[in-house]
């Protein structure tokens, strides 16, 4: 079966592309404001050097969910069933990722972007959709 998926596939796609973006801009912020958190981190006591270690973890990761959610997404668009179960395992594994350290505004976008993903990705049109391919 070929053709356009149905506006709930389209946009359950969107988001979670939206998410992958939204994840690599955060992260391009978070390095732009490195020289804070290196005068932060000497304020406290702590090494300044660490940032650039730590900002490399958090773009290893942003990256990792940025292309989860991308590739997915896509083969969520081409009818792959077995897409949405990895959608929503890469879900819950970044929920664990934002929830377990604490909560921050920024990860209230995300959360929010995610639950939006997760509810057009399990509507009942996406699942025919999918059914069909």
């Amino acid at each position: 079966m070929t053709g356009q998926p149905p506006a709930v596939v389209r946009g359950a796609v969107a988001v979670w592309f939206a998410l992958g973006a939204f994840l690599l801009l955060e992260n391009l912020v978070l390095w732009l404001r490195r020289d804070e958190f290196e005068q932060a981190a000497h304020r406290v006591g702590d090494d300044p050097a660490a940032i650039t270690g730590l900002l490399t973890q958090l773009t290893v990761v942003a990256v990792g969910f940025g292309l989860g959610y991308g590739l997915f997404g896509w083969l969520l668009r081409q009818g792959r069933r077995w897409a949405r179960g990895v959608l929503t395992a890469v879900a819950v594994l970044h929920v664990l990722w934002i929830v377990l350290p604490g909560a921050s505004a920024v990860n209230l976008v995300t959360l929010l972007l995610i639950g939006v993903g997760l509810a057009f990705t399990w509507l009942p049109g996406t699942a025919q959709w999918v059914k069909q391919h």
